[in-house]
């Protein structure tokens, strides 16, 4: 009988993004007779998502406290952590949007973990980094040299911005269950029906309220678009994440705007393949991204969908897929997306598949890679 291959995961938070529906794609799917996730919660001050149902399962969630609150005590949780644990392990993975902390893998390496995964899942900083994080974010590159094992990122363009266009690095898919993001007309009917957008336009986007998301000028597009076409509304389904500066301001936008009547701001949510399902087009103009999850999920679930053109062309597995300059006026936009409305909505789950995204096929190259390193 094959020994279980035991993996320590460091990413997930107390809020649902994209890198937690990676995880968690994962976690429930990984055949857990030979492979095991367990857990490190590095704000330990708060719950994971999921976390009831990660422990009602047999997998295990270790707290530290936030580095932000206590460093000297996040680091030496740390330490006690791994010198106690460090054995039962074949992998540490920490999956990151930056190089700024890199410090699990070091003390992975001191206390002989074999296996150690830096995952890039990011191709952009939130702030334009200070002199002392750029000499931080050097150290860590050559912390790494030191620590990793492996690079793994979400895409190429991913990989290169985190690691350089020098350094090898496997590409691991952002895939996902596609048989939950399959076009459903009828959850489509009854989802549109409770939330009163019955025979409305439907403009959606999914993602935490920050500057990365770029709110602001998702709702001058919005505002653009809804004055050529009166009968339509914005969904935006997402909450800030620590810092609530960019819900307030576009709240406020959207007071300012006098288009409160016409914007729904549904918070988090863990019913987002239903409401992609009441959704008529997918609008997403980020201003950095590594690969979006939500773009796979929205292109399977088969809603035309409008990406600013910073994003990578990897994401574009489908015809769905328009790429707009930020560049451009939110007038051009509200014009693009307007154009293209009648399209007919169809059932994407194949191309998702034979492209590689879906969590079925991607797992199997995930478990191959653990139980033969």
């Amino acid at each position: 009988m094959t020994e279980m291959v035991k993996v320590l995961q460091i990413g997930m938070t107390k809020n649902w993004g994209g890198l937690e529906t990676y995880l968690l794609q994962q976690f429930d799917n990984i055949d857990r007779n030979k492979i095991e996730y367990d857990f490190v919660n590095i704000t330990g001050e708060y719950k994971i998502v999921e976390e009831e149902k990660i422990i009602n399962s047999g997998s295990l969630i270790y707290n530290i406290c936030s580095r932000h609150k206590n460093p000297l005590r996040h680091y030496w949780q740390w330490i006690q952590l791994l010198k106690k644990i460090s054995k039962i392990y074949k992998a540490i993975v920490l999956n990151s949007n930056s190089l700024v902390y890199v410090f699990p893998l070091f003390i992975a390496k001191i206390f002989g973990i074999p296996v150690r995964i830096i995952h890039s899942h990011n191709a952009g900083y939130e702030n334009e980094p200070g002199i002392l994080r750029k000499v931080l974010v050097a150290f860590n590159k050559i912390l790494l040299k030191f620590s990793a094992t492996d690079y793994w990122a979400c895409s190429q363009k991913a990989g290169e911005w985190m690691f350089g266009k020098n350094r090898k690095f496997t590409v691991i898919h952002n895939a996902i269950n596609s048989k939950n993001y399959k076009f459903d007309s009828e959850k489509r009917d009854n989802l549109r029906k409770s939330l009163n957008i019955e025979n409305k336009f439907v403009v959606g986007h999914v993602g935490r309220f920050a500057y990365q998301k770029n709110h602001e000028f998702l709702i001058n597009v919005f505002y653009e678009l809804q004055k050529i076409e009166p009968a339509s509304v914005l969904m935006l389904v997402g909450s800030s994440v620590n810092d609530d500066e960019f819900l307030i301001k576009a709240k406020e936008q959207v007071k300012n705007l006098n288009i409160e009547n016409k914007v729904l701001f549904l918070g988090m949510r863990n019913d987002v393949p239903d409401l992609m399902q009441a959704m008529d087009c997918f609008v997403f103009p980020s201003h950095f991204e590594g690969l979006p999850l939500v773009a796979i999920e929205a292109q399977c679930i088969g809603l035309k969908s409008y990406l600013s053109d910073v994003i990578t062309n990897e994401v574009k597995i489908t015809d769905l897929v328009d790429f707009i300059s930020l560049k451009e006026a939110p007038k051009h936009w509200a014009k693009q997306i307007l154009s293209n409305r009648n399209y007919i909505r169809k059932d994407m789950t194949d191309e998702i598949k034979k492209a590689g995204y879906d969590i079925k096929t991607e797992i199997k190259k995930i478990e191959k890679f653990y139980l033969e390193k």
